[in-house]
């Protein structure tokens, strides 16, 4: 067995150093504004199934400011102060489950913070803007913070790599503390495949947080998920082990899985980005008798997302690689020239070199990751700036 899947099988804590990458953004972009932008709006709520209210026999109230407290400190998954960023399904016991890099935020008062999850699952998570903690062990009930200053507390949770499906059944909180509404960041997703998702190589720390969708919006200070699998291609027919290309994989609720079948159907209109971010074209094949199959799925994919999010920004990013460059700007090109002035091409030629900065030609390293996040953040930043 490799070093990658024993990885799966072991509790590991680490730290992720937000901090340390701002500082450095500032230094090599020249500064990078923060959260400047004004965000559309999106749900902020799993839809479908039943809500439990139950709160361990004591019922919340709620107050006039939107904060809402908790006699016994038991915080349903429901609470209406959580913003769920990307696909979450609620469960009719009022559980909530995750699929690809789903995330979540909200703010709390009190001392302390944890969450009860139903099963195992991997997970990243940071209170009050500090270093994020990775744990792809995470089960039972996991302390998220403790010992904290009397006050109110941020708390962010993400998924922490693909097939990381948590699934929460409530958070835990001080005795007659409060969740406490937060003020709305715009929202960014990302749709990619392995490098999107963090992997970085064999025996090496693969996760979300290593990767540019994950640092990007970190330093833009906006809210995010990803919707991304390793080896997933845009064109049915390529990549693997799925094959269905994200062309047809992006309706879907949940990321691929062996032996899957009769997969539930996505309803995009329940979770809108302010911002789509689209790294894909790596899997594609650049010659032989599929590469002809890409430019209409890339077409097809960018019509789509137009119709499921009308007012939202569409970011076409070229592949680190070069593959498919003309393909990908020449269609963002055709929309633009039909009316589409918000889906915006990124050329990333240059932005890395793929013989020393990858570990096998094609997976960025993690310094790589870095230098891709402030090149890109600071391409979003020029571009809300140009907007106004």
């Amino acid at each position: 067995m490799t070093k990658r899947n024993d990885e799966l099988k072991k509790t590991v804590t680490s730290r992720i150093n937000r901090r340390a990458l701002l500082k450095s953004a500032t230094i090599v972009a020249g500064g990078i504004a923060l959260g400047t932008s004004n965000p559309a709006g999106a749900a902020e709520q799993p839809g479908d199934g039943a809500v439990s209210t139950a709160t361990s026999g004591a019922q919340p109230i709620y107050h006039a400011d939107g904060s809402v407290s908790y006699p016994a400190g038991f915080v349903p998954a429901s609470d209406k102060n959580i913003r769920y960023r990307g696909r979450w399904q609620k469960q009719a016991n009022g559980y909530v489950y995750g699929y690809y890099e789903s995330g979540l935020e909200f703010g709390f008062t009190g001392t302390s913070l944890s969450v009860t999850l139903e099963s195992n699952c991997r997970l990243l998570y940071g209170v009050d803007g500090r270093e994020f903690q990775r744990n792809i062990n995470a089960k039972g009930t996991l302390a998220i913070a403790s010992g904290l200053d009397r006050g109110t507390h941020s708390v962010r949770i993400y998924s922490e790599y693909q097939q990381s499906f948590p699934k929460i059944t409530n958070f835990q909180i001080d005795r007659g503390a409060s969740t406490k509404p937060l003020i709305k960041r715009p929202t960014m997703e990302f749709v990619g495949d392995s490098i999107s998702v963090g992997y970085i190589g064999p025996g090496l720390v693969n996760s979300l947080g290593n990767s540019f969708s994950f640092r990007t919006p970190e330093l833009l200070n906006f809210a995010h998920n990803t919707v991304a699998f390793g080896g997933i291609a845009m064109a049915a027919g390529s990549g693997g082990p799925d094959s269905s290309g994200m062309v047809s994989r992006y309706t879907k609720l949940s990321e691929y899985v062996p032996g899957e079948s009769n997969v539930p159907e996505w309803n995009t209109s329940r979770y809108t980005p302010d911002y789509l971010v689209i790294n894909l074209g790596t899997n594609d094949p650049s010659t032989g008798t599929k590469a002809p199959n890409f430019r209409p799925a890339y077409k097809a994919f960018l019509e789509n997302a137009r119709g499921y999010y009308p007012e939202s920004v569409i970011f076409a990013m070229s592949p680190f690689n070069g593959a498919h460059r003309n393909e990908i700007s020449e269609t963002v090109s055709t929309r633009n020239a039909s009316g589409d002035e918000k889906a915006i091409y990124i050329d990333t030629s240059g932005w890395i070199d793929t013989a020393t900065e990858t570990t096998d030609g094609t997976h960025p390293t993690v310094a790589a990751h870095d230098k891709i996040s402030v090149k890109l953040a600071a391409f979003v930043q020029n571009y809300l700036n140009v907007r106004g």
